[in-house]
């Protein structure tokens, strides 16, 4: 298989589906859609202020059937929200771990080249671009906006001639006016709009590569799934057994993983951050401590890197790896790291060393993921 390929292998599960992304033949993420009833990231609602509140930090709203969300008050447009106030939300990160979702009124109503923002008043565009086509397209779309929207252009576009992005674009705020008058028109909280399905969720993610093949063993109607798949349907069914994921995927649910270089890494999961241990293991430290430790540390960077995104390990993550005295060493490991999550889609801050020769990182998340699953069985396992 070429190295480069996307592959998509999905099933269905007791309560949901799953999915694996494949790059050639390594998984490079998994994904899982909730009962379709739970409010999902990128979902649009029609939310109404409860009346609770956190001190100056937010405020609940109910989104209807029973579902609710915390509107914090950074993500608001309003200067103070009261009890009864109906505002259209969007779910920004999915509930866990008893935590209710996080709601945003900054909506973006999402494309393949660029993303319509109706409300928040900025252009941007990826950071994948180059300087000079970056600042181009800034000017390009900002001519195309006015107040207060503003637009994301995402990589993709780079691909794709400007008349296509102008006409998605133009699509994508008339979609816009069309949900708002949807909005307008509810007599009570509800969802307003699910932009994307399954498929599409992880396609979004994954700035909508030109070509891919989607391995299922359910039924899809390829005029309704987006452009450039390659469908490929089998009658198993369990894909992951059949395409040998299940070895990943057990692995990657794991406290403690032994890499081939004899190297462990441990995974604690926090409510507030998540702990890695990096551990020599069978490794002996031959000759100069110093170079063998930083050499261990690089191996283990590249596997962190692959592990966060795996498990999709999100908010403040600290690694703890084998203490090292030079500073070029401590650069060496940390540059290691950085190029381990540079394909990462989500945002990866790296902030170096501590005082304490901790290194520290954050990783936005926006969705369920296996961290969460390792964290929810834990917690079924542990006596009431």
């Amino acid at each position: 298989m070429c190295k480069e390929h996307l592959t998509i292998v999905m099933d269905r599960e007791n309560d949901g589906f799953r999915a694996a992304l494949l790059r050639g033949d390594d998984v490079i993420a998994f994904y899982f859609q909730p009962a379709p009833e739970e409010a999902r990231a990128g979902d649009l609602y029609l939310g109404k202020v409860s009346g609770s509140r956190i001190a100056e930090v937010g405020w609940f709203l109910d989104l209807g059937d029973g579902k609710n969300g915390f509107l914090p008050r950074q993500k608001t447009l309003a200067s103070s929200l009261e009890d009864g106030d109906c505002r259209v939300v969007q779910v920004e990160k999915e509930a866990r771990e008893g935590k209710t979702a996080e709601l945003t009124e900054h909506v973006q109503i999402i494309g393949r080249g660029v993303i319509y923002l109706p409300l928040s008043g900025y252009t941007a565009v990826s950071h994948r671009m180059n300087g000079d086509s970056r600042e181009k397209w800034r000017k390009r779309v900002s001519e195309w906006c006015r107040p207060p929207e503003g637009a994301i252009v995402r990589t993709a576009a780079a691909q794709m001639p400007v008349s296509l992005i102008s006409h998605e674009f133009h699509a994508l705020k008339k979609r816009w006016l069309h949900l708002s008058a949807q909005a307008a028109g509810m007599g009570r909280p509800g969802l307003i709009d699910r932009q994307l399905t399954f498929v599409a969720e992880i396609l979004n993610e994954n700035h909508f590569p030109s070509f891919y093949t989607l391995i299922t063993n359910l039924p899809f109607e390829t005029n309704k799934l987006p452009a450039g798949v390659r469908l490929v349907h089998v009658s198993a069914r369990n894909l992951f057994e059949e395409y040998r994921l299940n070895g990943t995927y057990s692995e990657a649910m794991k406290r403690r993983i032994v890499l081939p270089s004899g190297i462990s890494l441990v995974f604690d999961y926090a409510e507030a951050l998540t702990v890695i241990d990096v551990n020599s293991g069978s490794m002996s430290f031959q000759g100069d401590r110093e170079a063998a430790a930083c050499r261990m540390n690089c191996l283990a960077a590249d596997e962190i890197g692959r592990q966060i995104r795996l498990r999709e390990i999100g908010g403040m993550v600290v690694i703890d790896f084998i203490h090292l005295k030079s500073e070029k060493d401590k650069k060496a490991v940390v540059d290691r790291l950085r190029e381990s999550v540079r394909n990462d889609p989500a945002t990866v801050k790296i902030f170096g060393y501590t005082k304490l020769g901790l290194v520290e990182l954050t990783r936005k998340r926006r969705r369920h993921g296996l961290r969460d699953r390792v964290v929810e069985r834990r917690k079924k396992q542990m006596p009431h």
